[in-house]
């Protein structure tokens, strides 16, 4: 049998990605493998390999696929020519995904990148000056621009006005461009990496990643939205999610945007703030917003270690500076703590601001006589102490707390907490509030959370107050074992606390010697009379309010048997149904509020 002659090997071919010619290949039926090769033939019943030295010859080859009319129609073209990609490479510059370095260089329908690019394209087209790189891109270009034409053109339609339609949408999304949207209430810009339609076209699906912060580094996270299927043409302005280059007033935007986000770099760490807006808990595996206004603790790392179970926050680190391109899309998200409401939460940064410290907080404190200056004395001391980094503790072994314990032992509402807030408020740091009933009931669970807490405390370099501390701190009884457990586990933990603490009790009658004797200052807090009532009452009024009430219906509300906690929550409940009656606080307002509630405290004579 006779072997017919290699007669490429005598044949002379033009370098590769030379020859301005389209190349037109074709798809084939299946083989046996289920492979589907192409060929230069239409209608050819045998296979010719695709990567041959006649094809390679060429600037770039154009291939097709039957459709289901029985015709042909435009699959992929494959750019060749060194020409072209050198051009390519400055059109497609940035373009998620795409590299001109390799040999040959697919694009596929239905032609993203150059709907995205075709501007530009066109521009690099008219610029080209060397001749042979201009015949390459003007073949590619009219090639193209036949394919692509009626899309370009409804686009370009379409964004005159400032419209489009649902099956146009993927025109104006071009990955690494930032994009808008509204979220939780709050504008948010997001660097889109691609979208798609749903297979029931239903919606547009949009992928896109913006800067977080994890308590340790910045990074890139994900983040998915999404354009509910609409009719006919809508302003671009009103989809849910928006190219940033068609919003109306970008460059304004843009800025706000970036100084935005440079503040929200600012509060990496842990931070006391002022906080008036919109706080974010998850209830039952939903988002549910409050109104705060009151002062939070910023902390990220031990936000995300509380909710470590169903809060996971995987970044792409980058560098701790962030540039302007970042934080353009950073979160306007912070986390933390709300000591008021007693909980974790997430915070919008543009509510944050300063706290401005009371320079008299003892002025709303009842307390027994010659306590005040004392206690207050006592305080500056220790503030002063602690400033000098524990001088105040040099002659202390080191095994032994360094802490400043005190007992305020009283009635429910007497003003135990306000002592507390009073301290924390003229040291200038958070008050940490926690609850011996909230700890556990088992000596395990008891130990868990006061380690937690303590982390927290030491962290924050806040004020502890422990609430209900009678279980801990009555005198042990041997048929109580459950209880001494409870205590041996808070002395035990106590020993090595360093900072202020306050143990609150509402009637312990017989304190443990170990706790009497690392008690430094004990504060009995008797019920209150009219005259401290009275006191609390212009207090929590305040210097406008109070003037609003005439002195009998001052001196009737103080006759009335209530306590402070009490008193603060008929204002709050009053200050409300003022509010919603659109009118000034008033005495009506405060006896409407105690007939209303006074089943719950026992309240008759209203």
């Amino acid at each position: 049998m006779s072997v017919p002659a290699d007669d490429s090997k005598s044949v002379q071919f033009s370098p590769a990605g030379s020859v301005c010619k389209t190349l037109n290949f074709y798809h084939t039926n299946p083989d046996d493998n289920d492979n589907t090769p192409w060929t230069k033939e239409p209608q050819a019943m045998t296979v010719e390999p695709e990567q041959t030295p006649v094809s390679l010859q060429h600037a770039f080859l154009v291939r097709k696929v039957k459709c289901d009319s029985g015709g042909l129609e435009f699959s992929s073209i494959v750019v060749q020519s060194v020409h072209l990609k050198r051009v390519l490479a400055r059109v497609m510059d940035g373009y998620p995904g795409i590299s001109m370095s390799h040999e040959g260089v697919e694009f596929s329908k239905p032609f993203v990148p150059f709907i995205h690019r075709w501007k530009i394209f066109a521009e690099a087209r008219g610029k080209e000056s060397e001749a042979e790189a201009k015949a390459h891109v003007d073949s590619l270009y009219e090639v193209l621009s036949t394919e692509l034409n009626d899309v370009i053109t409804r686009k370009n339609d379409l964004v005159l006005y400032n419209v489009i339609t649902f099956n146009m949408l993927w025109t104006i999304f071009e990955p690494g461009h930032i994009i808008l949207s509204i979220v939780n209430g709050c504008e948010r810009a997001f660097r889109l990496e691609g979208g798609e339609y749903t297979s029931d076209s239903k919606e547009f699906k949009i992928y896109a990643i913006y800067i977080d912060y994890n308590g340790h580094v910045f990074g890139y996270r994900k983040y998915n939205l999404s354009i509910p299927a609409f009719e006919g043409t809508t302003s671009i302005m009103l989809l849910p999610v928006i190219p940033f280059e068609y919003h109306n007033d970008k460059h304004a935007l843009r800025k706000n945007l970036i100084l935005r986000g440079q503040r929200w770099y600012q509060h990496k760490g842990c931070h006391y703030k002022l906080y008036n807006g919109l706080g974010l808990v998850t209830y039952m595996g939903r988002e549910v917003g409050h109104n705060i206004s009151s002062r939070v603790m910023i902390d990220t790392e031990t936000y995300l270690a509380f909710h470590s179970e169903k809060f996971s926050m995987e970044l792409e680190d980058i560098s701790e500076s962030l540039a302007d391109e970042q934080s353009l899309i950073a979160t306007p998200i912070l986390r933390g703590y709300s000591p008021d409401d007693r909980k974790w939460m997430e915070f919008f940064v543009n509510g944050m601001s300063d706290i401005i410290w009371n320079p008299r907080p003892f002025t709303s404190l009842v307390l027994p006589d010659g306590i005040e200056e004392d206690l207050k004395d006592l305080v500056l001391a220790f503030t002063s102490s602690q400033s000098a980094k524990s001088e105040f503790f040099d002659n202390v072994p080191q095994r032994e707390g360094r802490s400043v314990t005190m007992l305020l032992h009283g009635p429910p509402g007497v003003g135990k907490t306000l002592t507390a807030e009073c301290v924390a408020e003229v040291m200038k740091v958070p008050l940490y509030v926690l609850s011996a009933r909230a700890l556990g009931t088992t000596a395990v669970q008891v130990e868990e959370s006061l380690q937690f807490a303590l982390h927290r405390v030491d962290k924050w370099g806040a004020v502890l107050l422990i609430d209900d501390a009678d279980i801990f701190i009555q005198e042990r009884n041997p048929s109580y074992l459950q209880n001494n457990e409870l205590s041996y586990v808070l002395l035990t933990l106590l020993e090595y606390y360093e900072g202020v603490l306050f143990l609150a009790s509402n009637g312990v009658e017989t304190i443990d010697p170990a706790f009497e004797t690392r008690v430094d200052v004990h504060i009995h807090y008797p019920e209150l009379d009219d005259e401290s009532r009275r006191h609390i009452w212009k207090c929590l009024l305040g210097e406008t309010e109070k003037e609003l009430f005439s002195k009998y219906e001052l001196r009737d509300l103080a006759g009335r048997e209530l306590n402070g906690r009490q008193i603060k929550k008929l204002v709050k409940s009053a200050r409300t149904l003022a509010r919603y009656q659109g009118t000034k606080l008033s005495y009506e307002h405060i006896l409407t509020v105690m007939k209303l509630v006074h089943p719950a405290y026992g309240w008759t004579d209203c």
